[in-house]
């Protein structure tokens, strides 16, 4: 009888064995099913601010299971870059698509302009902007030249005043070309209005933005403060402001000093040697004293 239990149990313990593989077996393949496949995701490389323009540095493409994707995801950081973050985004955190506001020419100058600044357009043409190869996105120094008068003698110098400023629109531009980071959401909304399959034309429709070659202004992003200085320099001097183009990862900022023709020409030109002193005259040395009136005076070489 003993004997027959124990033979029972063993043959249990082997079936309940053959069951837990089978169960692992089964969960093995289910999860290999939902998590080997991976598919690629954008996240920030580094914290975003609110209402931050995005760059290229700012995000990263990550794989993730599947399975994991949250709804709204962006596997592609072409559709981000230069897009406006919405809310504040931590590092290592997924780009949705409703954590981003598109820029594109039907969200207006002003969905662009970062809070508590200015937009401020600037009469240009082909040298003060470059060529007109000045666009939306770049970032320029503004110089300007400055005629005045001090204690009466005429002054003309350059400075450049403002460093580092945001060009938001060349002309009525408001981006070259159409923009990659399109507003997912609305771009689903068309699609189910409209039908699949044509998401690419629904996608140039949404962001078309004509480019105006010939542009007569550029409009910058300043503080109130620097908006003055760019209305007082443009009600003064008119005519005299010009663009330098910087890099777009260059952000700091450098104290130049102002520039006149003397720095230009320097101290060996004409300028500057007609208008040195000539050398003071030599003054002659007293010979011998006579007494005059009872008082010595000195009686020089030249007398």
């Amino acid at each position: 009888m003993e004997s027959r239990a124990l033979k029972l149990s063993i043959a249990l313990s082997i079936f309940a064995m053959y069951l837990v593989i089978q169960y692992v077996s089964g969960e093995d393949k289910r999860l290999n099913e939902l998590y080997a496949d991976f598919t690629p995701m954008v996240v920030a490389s580094k914290d975003i601010l609110q209402f931050q323009t995005i760059r290229p540095t700012d995000v990263e493409v990550i794989r993730v299971p599947a399975a994991m994707v949250p709804p709204g995801r962006i596997y592609d950081p072409k559709d981000v870059v230069d897009a406006v973050a919405a809310v504040p985004i931590m590092q290592g955190e997924h780009i949705l698509d409703n954590k981003i506001i598109s820029k594109n020419i039907y969200s207006g100058l002003d969905t662009q302009i970062a809070i508590s600044r200015r937009a401020i357009s600037i009469p240009v043409n082909t040298k003060s902007a470059l060529g007109y190869m000045v666009e939306p996105g770049n970032r320029v120094d503004v110089a300007a030249q400055f005629d005045y008068k001090a204690k009466g003698v005429a002054i003309n110098e350059t400075k450049v005043f403002l460093q580092d400023i945001l060009v938001l629109a060349s002309g009525r531009t408001i981006q070259t070309s159409p923009p990659d980071g399109v507003d997912q959401l609305m771009l689903r909304k068309v699609s189910s209005q409209f039908g699949k399959g044509k998401e690419q034309q629904y996608k140039e429709t949404l962001n078309f933005a004509t480019q105006d070659q010939n542009f007569q202004t550029v409009t910058l992003e300043v503080t109130p403060e620097q908006a003055q200085q760019i209305a007082y320099v443009m009600t003064v001097y008119p005519d005299s402001i010009t663009l330098l183009l910087r890099n777009s990862d260059d952000r700091q900022l450098q104290r130049t000093a102002t520039t006149n023709l003397y720095d230009i020409m320097g101290p060996d030109s004409y300028l500057i040697r007609s208008q040195r002193l000539p050398p003071p005259a030599a003054v002659p040395r007293t010979k011998f004293f006579d007494f005059v009136g009872g008082q010595a005076q000195g009686v020089r070489e030249s007398q």
